[in-house]
């Protein structure tokens, strides 16, 4: 496998640790310091929960990635035929799947965040809600 091949697929399979890693950070520390983040406002909870998610994802990554490349030596690298244009292909694409990925999961962390630090009102939720005299008569 060319040199540029073969720094492609690490990278890509480096970044994908990165975003698995941040996600698993983001919800880990939402959840730990949940009363913490009250304090602060919606923006700067969400930023600050972003920021030492991707804090502690970085500095995970750095070992974890050595071991993974290890263990994955034989069956990442051994594709002797594959262009460095294809491996960057591969690699774009790998990583903006996991990017989408883990906004999708960050986005549905911070919707039950939001969810349990503001309960909808009891009515809000009823079944039984009736509409005043004037809208149910223009029907």
């Amino acid at each position: 496998m060319p040199l540029d091949a073969a720094n492609y697929r690490a990278g890509l399979i480096e970044t994908g640790i990165l975003l698995l890693l941040l996600l698993l950070a983001f919800g880990a520390i939402t959840i730990m310091a949940r009363q913490r983040w009250l304090a602060l406002g919606v923006t700067e909870s969400l930023l600050a929960r972003l920021a030492a998610a991707t804090l502690v994802a970085s500095a995970a990554v750095g070992g974890l990635s050595g071991i993974v490349l290890s263990l994955v030596q034989g069956s990442a690298f051994a594709d002797t035929t594959l262009s460095p244009t294809a491996s960057r292909n591969q690699a774009v694409l790998g990583i903006g799947l996991g990017l989408a990925i883990t906004i999708v999961g960050i986005i549905r962390i911070e919707q039950y965040h939001r969810r349990f630090v503001n309960p909808p009102a009891p009515e809000e939720d009823a079944d039984w809600k009736v509409e005043p005299p004037e809208i149910a008569g223009r029907r």
